[in-house]
C-alpha cells in the first residue's frame, strides 16, 4: 500500500491517537503531519517501505519527543533561582537585607527537602546538570527528577511566600520601599 492511501485511510486515526497522549489537538494536528513527512522522507530515500507500523512508531516517537521537551522547559522555567528572587542587591542596604532574608528562606526550605529531593535540587540547580544527567548519576528515572525538582521549587516558594508574610507587606521585605 502506498504512502499517499495509508494517509487517507489513517490520518484521522493517527491524529487522535496523538491527540490522546499529548492532550493536545494542534500539537496531534503537527504531529501526525511530522510522522506522515518523515516516513515519506524514507520511503524517498529508499530506506524502508512505508507502512502503518512504522507511521505509527514514528508518532509515537515524536510525541514521547515533544512530551519531554515539555516536562524539561516547565521544570526549567518555574525552577530559576532567579526566580526565587535571592539575586545580589550590593548597592542598596535595605535591598541587601530582603534578599538576605529571601535567600534564609530558601536556605530553611533546602533544610526542610528529604534528602534525594535536596541532592537533585542541587545537582541541577547549583551544579547545573541536565535532568538526564541527574537520572544517570543518581540511577533513578528522569521522571523522578522531574517530581523532585518540583518539590524542591514548592518548597522553595512556600518558603518564600511564608517570609513575606512574615515580614509584614506581601512582596516586600522590612524596610523596602512601597
Amino acid at each position: 500500500m502506498m504512502l499517499i492511501d495509508i494517509y487517507r485511510r489513517r490520518r484521522r486515526d493517527l491524529e487522535h491517537y496523538l491527540r490522546r497522549l499529548l492532550g493536545n489537538g494542534d500539537d496531534a494536528a503537527d504531529l501526525t503531519q511530522e510522522a506522515f513527512l518523515r516516513v515519506y522522507a524514507a520511503e524517498v530515500g529508499d530506506r524502508t517501505p512505508a507502512g502503518e507500523a512504522l507511521l505509527y512508531t514514528v508518532a509515537r516517537n515524536l510525541a514521547l519527543s515533544e512530551l519531554r521537551k515539555r516536562t524539561s522547559r516547565a521544570t526549567d522555567s518555574a525552577g530559576d533561582l532567579a526566580d526565587l528572587e535571592v539575586a545580589d542587591a550590593r548597592a542598596d542596604p535595605e535591598a541587601l537585607a530582603g534578599h538576605r532574608q529571601r535567600l534564609a528562606a530558601v536556605e530553611a526550605a533546602m533544610a526542610r527537602m528529604p534528602p534525594k529531593c535536596l541532592e537533585v535540587f542541587r545537582l541541577r540547580k547549583l551544579d547545573g546538570l541536565s535532568q538526564a544527567e541527574i537520572a544517570i548519576r543518581l540511577g533513578i528515572t528522569t521522571h523522578t527528577v522531574e517530581r523532585h525538582i518540583t518539590r524542591a521549587l514548592q518548597l522553595c516558594h512556600q518558603a518564600l511566600t511564608e517570609s513575606r508574610g512574615a515580614a509584614g507587606a506581601p512582596g516586600r521585605a522590612r524596610g523596602e520601599p512601597r
